[in-house]
């Protein structure tokens, strides 16, 4: 049978003092259950570990031999029970996460920021895929947490909570009265130079649904695969970028700003993502706190504009797949 840890400490410290009293009280229990722990090993292998006298004890060479392994034993137990409690308290550990391409770059940093900050222990490895791979990647095991827009996808035991959201706008250059507006029509924008995403994203299937419901239909001047791209040509005057307000990095792109547009308001969210059958590391629970702290359910741009949305835009959504 192996030593209980309990008996490998009585063992270690009734080699270093040489004394079953100094060996109890330092465990504190009594002389008696130390000596029960000596004589339990003893019996078990058939090895006597101590020569008894009246004044001490004298380590055999059996036990000279036994105690440095039972020192890394022990070593070894202590050290995963630090280990275990830093992962309890954030001290130590791993996390990944995944996270859409509009998301790395407008939304992730700051609270990345956040996090970084508040747990500086923590290594944190991050995959920035397609909108289309978060589900699956996050599914598949590859990630322990995601955070994208997702859609209404039948895809069993992930669950999704949308942490924050915002209205489709048109971004565009501050100008001294773009800025200032506090919401556009569709119709308003006829004639201006749009920057849309290509047919077949996300994005843009949304827009063009909302909009042939109101016997209307998008007519960009530019087409573009990735949202970068829509605002870096907008920020040097190729047109208005039609884009998620929550999408546009003001930090990256200081001369640019978000109007909310309305008649149809069409809003976008954004949700983290999960296994459900999965429990979140403490690491990851703390990621997840530091997400929802820090992007709230409304998003700036929305509250400038009193154009209503979707009913559950004053509330978080939580499903599970």
């Amino acid at each position: 049978m192996t030593p209980t840890i309990r008996q490998l400490e009585a063992l270690v410290l009734v080699y270093r003092h040489g004394s079953l009293t100094k060996a109890a009280a330092e465990l504190r229990v009594t002389q008696s259950a130390v000596s029960l722990l000596i004589r339990q090993i003893e019996e078990n292998f058939q090895l006597r570990l101590f020569d008894r006298t009246t004044r001490a004890l004298h380590p055999t060479l059996a036990c000279k031999d036994a105690v440095p392994i039972a020192e890394r034993i022990l070593a070894g137990a202590h050290g995963l029970a630090r280990h275990m409690s830093d992962l309890v308290e954030v001290k130590a550990g791993r996390m990944t996460i995944a996270v859409s391409a509009g998301v790395a770059s407008a939304l992730l940093p700051g609270v990345l920021a956040r996090y970084r900050a508040d747990y500086p222990d923590i290594r944190v490895e991050i995959f920035d895929v397609a909108a289309d791979d978060l589900l699956p990647f996050v599914a598949a095991g590859n990630a322990e947490l995601g955070i994208g827009s997702v859609e209404d996808a039948d895809t069993p035991d992930v669950t999704i909570e949308t942490i924050t959201q915002s209205s489709l706008s048109a971004i565009g250059i501050k100008d001294g009265r773009f800025e200032k507006a506090s919401r556009l029509t569709w119709d308003s924008l006829k004639k201006c130079d749009l920057i849309a995403m290509r047919r077949g994203t996300r994005i843009r299937s949304q827009i063009d649904d909302a909009l042939a419901r109101t016997g209307r239909q998008l007519k960009p001047t530019l087409e573009v695969s990735l949202i970068t791209t829509a605002l870096a040509l907008t920020a040097e005057g190729a047109g208005i970028s039609i884009l998620p307000a929550h999408m546009l990095p003001e930090a990256q792109f200081p001369t640019l700003a978000a109007v909310p547009l309305s008649r149809p308001a069409i809003v976008r969210h954004v949700s983290l993502v999960s296994r459900a059958d999965f429990v979140l590391s403490p690491a990851a629970q703390r990621f997840v706190e530091t997400a929802r702290r820090l992007l709230p359910v409304r998003h700036a741009a929305d509250r400038r504009s009193d154009v209503p949305t979707h009913s559950s835009s004053t509330k978080i959504r939580s499903r599970t797949r």
